[in-house]
């Protein structure tokens, strides 16, 4: 199974010239706490992240001296003053292609201490893969002797997925679609009991579908009317 097999592909992301405010909204709104950076080709540039807006938010304050002598001032500045993502965000970022394995990404998650990664397809953003996407994926290939997704499989997902996106207005930023031999396994959290209801039938409308495991998990009504 593969990064394209398990991945989020309806990724809220910002670009590089959006403002600050902009994007603590835009993580507050969708419960996030990341998201990636693109430009205008949808090409990776970085991250942008809690981390990286309470830093800029805390400043220097209560620094010891010693790190001030560390620290590349002029970047430090920028860091802290910048009202674009482009000043505040993350460069460096750690990503996988479409095809690396569920097992290599598992490697690169806790090898890195991460808990999702970009996935990129000739370097423009197709989607994320987590470590709950993982180990999702894992739990619907079950037996080394159950059949991988094959391109059928593949073409469900994707028809579900855009069924979803153009005939409802069901959010999967927090919802996986694995199928495997036909059949359709979703889990996640969705914003409400009618969302819900909207991605299963998505899922057993589309022509191909065999089988659909439904453990998507609602938001309390209180989350969801925030």
């Amino acid at each position: 199974m593969l990064a394209k097999d398990i991945m989020t592909a309806n990724v809220v992301k910002v670009k590089p010239d959006d403002e600050v405010g902009y994007v603590a909204q835009v993580l507050l709104d969708h419960r996030i706490s990341a998201a990636p950076v693109v430009d205008q080709a949808g090409h990776l540039r970085g991250i942008v992240s809690e981390g990286d807006l309470m830093r800029r938010a805390e400043g220097s304050a209560g620094r010891s001296w010693w790190l001030d002598l560390l620290t590349d001032k002029t970047r430090d500045f920028t860091r802290m003053s910048g009202t674009r993502v482009r000043d505040v965000m993350t460069r460096e970022v750690i990503s996988v292609d479409e095809e690396t394995s569920i097992s290599e990404i598992a490697h690169i998650l806790e090898a890195n201490g991460i808990k999702r990664v970009p996935v990129l397809l000739d370097g423009r953003l197709v989607g994320v893969a987590s470590r709950a996407d993982v180990l999702r994926g894992l739990a619907a290939v079950g037996s080394r002797s159950m059949p991988l997704p094959s391109v059928d499989d593949r073409q469900v997902r994707a028809d579900i997925v855009t069924l979803i996106g153009r005939q409802t207005s069901a959010s999967l930023q927090a919802i996986s679609v694995i199928v495997v031999n036909g059949v359709v396994y979703l889990w996640g959290t969705a914003e409400s009991e009618t969302d819900k209801d909207a991605i299963r039938v998505a899922a057993e409308t589309i022509a191909g579908t065999t089988k659909v495991h439904d453990f998507v998990n609602t938001l309390p009504s209180v989350l969801s009317q925030v």
